[in-house]
């Protein structure tokens, strides 16, 4: 409960206690003051393993809807493609001038692997996606999700391969792309004796038209 930020890659729940995922649970979902947990998928853990622990209730899609591509062969290259709420945080400015960023983006080393992510639970904002596949309604499937976990944040990695952006350029993208998420991610928790007020729902999650009140 020291950390601001924890990132969690694919790893075996099996190796891990059941007090141990309880304790990440609360990390995030802490009243008023949760942490932030990064989330990245794996071909052979992240997500689907820890469908029946405490973890899937933070997770911002329908663990079992989610699916891993056939076979060990990878998928067709693919560019990310940053939505535009995606490149409002300053969690994606990977250039300081807007037409630049976009630039970087659209320039970005392909990625080989993703899982596909069909379900996205109420609130969860997609960041970035898929330039050309997409889910059975239609939709662009999702590759980087983030979505509010009570006061804590979950950002979801639907491919563990960012790494692929060292090429030929080092850390110029790579590094520059997680230090600014961490930095974002751990904003809330780092200003908890800050707080001069703080803005509380009555419901976690609502329905088109429902009223909601604040406090």
């Amino acid at each position: 409960f020291r950390y601001d930020v924890i990132i969690l890659g694919d790893a075996d729940p099996g190796l891990l206690s059941p007090a141990m995922l309880q304790n990440l649970a609360d990390f995030v979902d802490q009243p008023g003051k949760g942490g932030a947990l990064v989330c990245i998928a794996g071909p052979k853990f992240m997500p689907a393993a820890f469908r029946n622990t405490p973890l899937a209730k933070l997770l911002p899609m329908d663990v079992a809807a989610v699916r891993s591509p056939a076979g060990d062969a990878p998928s067709e290259s693919f560019v990310v493609r940053p939505t535009a709420l995606g490149l409002s945080p300053p969690m994606r400015h990977l250039a300081d001038d807007p037409a630049e960023n976009a630039a970087v983006w659209h320039g970005l080393a392909p990625l080989d692997w993703m899982l596909e992510v069909s379900e996205l639970k109420p609130g969860a904002r997609v960041l970035a996606e898929h330039p050309t596949r997409r889910t059975p309604e239609g939709r662009p499937l999702p590759i980087f999700v983030m979505h509010y976990v009570g006061a804590g944040k979950v950002h979801f990695h639907a491919t563990d391969e960012t790494w692929r952006w060292r090429f030929r350029v080092g850390d110029l993208y790579f590094a520059r792309y997680w230090l600014q998420t961490i930095r974002y991610l751990a904003r809330s928790k780092l200003a908890e004796g800050d707080r001069a007020a703080t803005l509380r729902a009555d419901r976690r999650e609502y329905r088109q038209g429902d009223p909601v009140r604040l406090r």
